[in-house]
């Protein structure tokens, strides 16, 4: 009976995760970010012709606006534009579904890692680290965007079950999924790879002929994907969010303390103008960032990548991760988990603290399970303290327990569904969805249909594509993608993307073009002729459609 009851709420679970994921995936987010349009449109160009964009044939690194990103994800995209066509929906519906497996596999993942220790039931453990998953804002908001850090979080998660059912084969090929997904796997899955190989040598020693065969297999695997990493191409994207380039004018400035220093023989001055102490100072800081409170349990100024006025994390997990992590700390839990858990605790920030923008939390997505385990662990602490005082306390424990429970997941499902789509319309480019449409109905007698591409239209070319669902077949044969760099020109036959100056601009042509407009005309008058006002969500006017 007891076993009943717990898959029933172990599918319960699943229900809310499956609902909080799936629920009105196609138009919330309002409409394909750049990087959804772009994984969309080779999607549908490599399942029509095996090319890219840029012609390249099955690539391993997706070019995409010159970014070089891990092309995984979008072959798993493959099947559901095949099936469901162009559109947001199909690209993330594969990051939706594969984040309703993961809330599964955190279950088992749980219920394996505490099996062997009497100090909390590992069932239960597992059944609240799974609940804590299924309505976490952080997953939630991550898991309905089509992008590759859910094919790669999702995967370590699988790999970390198997290894501890010491099924070698389908570890390393989970592990092989989630290095080839995503560009952070790349630093943070070898780091602890080496901490697993340490802390379980003794296992491994029993198992060295599966060992080798997984490592010779992955090795094999991985060495196209390696190749392309370390090549010119596939560097420019650690090159250009390296946090030690993008403090390029400190150095500068650090250098010439330096020599000054240098110059009047000052040791002190010496040591600490040190351009490796820079170093340690700028990552230090990236990394530290990533466990500021404020960061992780509020959203007051609409941070990138959270629900509106959400953290990352519920507030009221706070005292209870507290209580988790001291707990866990002090308590005898089995010392190998122990190890691989603070291990990964520690781990998870570094490939997000050495690229721009930190704290960042797409990057560092694969914290979020530790930061739930210590959660999960307080509030079984908290439940068996209550229950010790008597029948009254634990009662009240729970009743105030789903009274915030209830009032979170309200405040959640208006803050997500409602308004975010409209707060946060402008960063999804959400406009084009329309200006497009509309531009290439009516300017089918028009010379040109020309886009800006700055601004509210960058990269307008690619929403075009994506858009219009533009034949692969016909873009290659005109030549494809010459460059994706932000505000390059591109030209689709009688479609341009570039910058506009309408002084200079032909009459007959239509123009899509920025709201306010980029350039102030003070000795010359314009004539225009303004066709359609483009609005986002938040009826904030944002592209015009005219013809001069």
């Amino acid at each position: 009976m007891k076993l009943n009851k717990h898959i029933i709420a172990l599918i319960f679970i699943l229900v809310i995760a499956a609902f909080l994921r799936l629920y009105s995936l196609g138009s919330v987010p309002p409409s394909a970010s750049l990087d959804e349009a772009s994984i969309g449109w080779n999607a549908y160009s490599i399942l029509q012709t095996g090319k890219d964009e840029y012609g390249k044939t099955f690539p391993i690194l997706l070019r995409a606006y010159d970014d070089y990103r891990p092309a995984l994800y979008v072959y798993t995209v493959i099947p559901f534009v095949k099936f469901l066509g162009l559109n947001a929906l199909a690209v993330r519906l594969p990051a939706a579904i594969l984040s309703i497996l993961t809330v599964l596999a955190i279950y088992f993942l749980i219920k394996e890692a505490f099996s062997k220790q009497n100090i909390v039931n590992n069932k239960y453990l597992a059944l609240v680290c799974t609940f804590l998953l299924a309505i976490s804002p952080w997953h939630i908001y991550m898991s309905r965007l089509g992008h590759e850090v859910n094919l790669a979080f999702s995967a370590f998660i699988f790999a970390l079950v198997f290894f501890l059912k010491r099924n070698v084969y389908l570890s390393a090929i989970f592990l092989i999924i989630s290095f080839a997904s995503y560009q952070s796997e790349k630093i943070f899955i070898p780091i602890i790879l080496f901490t697993v190989f340490i802390i379980y040598r003794k296992e491994f020693s029993k198992l060295k002929k599966k060992i080798f065969i997984a490592s010779l297999f992955s090795l094999i695997i991985l060495a196209p994907f390696m190749k392309e990493t370390f090549s010119q191409s596939g560097l420019i994207r650690f090159s250009a969010t390296n946090v030690f380039k993008a403090n390029k004018s400190l150095y500068i400035d650090q250098s010439l303390l330096l020599e000054k220093a240098v110059q009047d023989k000052d040791l002190i001055g010496q040591l600490i103008y040190n351009r490796r102490l820079l170093s340690s100072q700028i990552f230090t800081a990236g990394y530290l960032s990533h466990f500021d409170p404020v960061w992780l349990f509020t959203n007051l100024t609409q941070d990138k990548h959270k629900i509106p006025n959400i953290g990352l994390l519920y507030l009221w997990t706070l005292p209870f991760i507290l209580i988790g992590l001291y707990n866990f700390t002090r308590h005898g839990f089995d010392k190998k988990i122990k190890k691989l858990i603070f291990v990964w605790f520690l781990t998870a920030p570094i490939p997000a603290s050495i690229a721009t923008q930190s704290p960042h939390a797409l990057r560092s997505l694969i914290f979020l399970p530790v930061w739930l385990i210590f959660s999960a662990l307080g509030i079984l602490y908290a439940y068996t303290y209550f229950k010790t005082k008597g029948t009254r306390f634990k009662k009240s424990f729970i009743v105030i327990s789903i009274i915030i429970l209830f009032f979170s997941l309200s405040h959640l499902y208006k803050q997500y569904f409602y308004v975010f789509p409209k707060t946060q319309s402008d960063s999804f480019q959400y406009a084009l969805s329309g200006a497009i449409p509309y531009a290439v109905n009516i300017g089918k007698d028009n010379k040109k249909i020309i886009f800006d591409n700055n601004a509210n239209l960058s990269q307008s070319y690619m929403l075009f594509l994506f858009y219009t669902k533009y034949d692969p077949k016909l873009y290659l044969s005109q030549g494809g993608t010459v460059s994706g760099g932000y505000e390059a020109i591109h030209r689709i036959g009688k479609y341009e993307f570039r910058p506009i100056d309408m002084e200079r601009e032909e009459s007959g042509n239509l123009y899509v073009v920025n709201y306010p407009p980029r350039l102030i005309f003070k000795d010359t008058i314009v004539q225009v002729k303004v066709l359609k006002d483009v609005y986002n969500l938040n009826k904030e006017k944002t592209i015009e459609v005219l013809t001069k």
